[in-house]
């Protein structure tokens, strides 16, 4: 649940951010936390029983069928969509899915970083289109590292030493510091308070 929902990345509290100030948040993390366990299970089930089925119809063991990370979207999946009845309206269904999620995820990284820009610079508040496009225009030419040649050796090293356990190190670091640095029974404070 935690690298599903990725709170150290900054989303969820700012997205979070934008409700109102007596928002009953311990009902909203009960919310997130059940709909996310239930859709991972469900994926779970649906990813296991997709790799059960190639593995018996190709003869092979279930690991040399399973790949991680994009092997299984763009290798397992689109294997799996050319033996289903009618395959091209699976296909750009499963395709327009993919775009939808990566851009949904998108969105709400470039929400937190254009807010943490804004309330870093107030004043930038109110040109909040040439934030966009400036954090946009950043994104876009780091990301065209992962266009070339060594481009996927770059979003492994990035997936190993950014996005794994640096990041669930972050978060141990964000509660130690709440806790111990404000005070643990003023945040409880703040959110009875609310």
């Amino acid at each position: 649940i935690f690298f599903a929902l990725s709170p150290a990345w900054g989303g969820l509290i700012t997205l979070s951010s934008y409700n109102k100030f007596n928002n009953d948040c311990f009902k909203d993390s009960l919310i997130v936390g059940f709909g996310n366990i239930c859709t991972s299970m469900f994926a779970g089930f649906v990813i296991f029983s997709i790799v059960g089925y190639l593995a018996k119809e190709l003869n092979m063991p279930v690991d040399a069928v399973v790949e991680q990370g994009p092997g299984l979207a763009f290798i397992v999946f689109p294997d799996v969509v050319t033996r289903l009845p009618i395959p091209p309206v699976w296909s750009v269904l499963f395709f327009f899915m993919l775009i939808t999620l990566g851009m949904g995820s998108e969105f709400a990284l470039l929400e937190t970083v254009m807010t943490a820009v804004q309330d870093t610079y107030p004043p930038l508040r109110q040109k909040k289109v040439y934030v966009v496009l400036t954090v946009s225009v950043a994104g876009y030419l780091g990301g065209l590292v992962v266009c070339t040649e060594g481009g996927m050796y770059i979003l492994q090293l990035m997936d190993t030493y950014a996005a794994s356990w640096a990041v669930f190190i972050m978060a141990i670091l964000e509660c130690v510091i709440i806790a111990w640095l404000y005070g643990a029974d003023t945040f409880i404070r703040d959110i009875e308070m609310m």
